[in-house]
């Protein structure tokens, strides 16, 4: 099982503004009413910047979710002017059938 999860680079548009650091946290709420919160960071690469969800939260919500290799995660930015911007995280797998299904 991977301990960190690298995101896709696309979320950089929705993710919280790292203010000029490295690190931030984003807490999301998931399907099922729980409550996620994950640290992500900013690896420099070559001329590239990585976003990567750290271990903290991240294996928290695999293990909670059984999550493997394959399986899809989303993450929507929600804006609400009267309690500010919230995340919503979204895991599917494939069910016997071949469809994708919430977890």
């Amino acid at each position: 099982m991977k301990r960190e999860f690298s995101v896709p680079v696309k979320w950089l548009g929705i993710l919280p503004d790292f203010g000029g650091g490295h690190e931030v946290v984003v807490e999301a709420v998931d399907g099922k009413g729980y409550y996620w919160d994950f640290h992500c960071v900013i690896r420099k690469g070559e001329g590239t910047s990585k976003p990567v969800f750290q271990s903290r939260g991240w294996l928290k919500f695999v293990n909670k979710k059984g999550l493997q290799v394959g399986d899809k995660i989303t993450l929507y930015k929600k804006e609400d002017r009267f309690r500010g911007t919230k995340y919503k995280i979204r895991a599917q797998k494939r069910n016997g059938e071949g469809m994708w299904v919430d977890v």
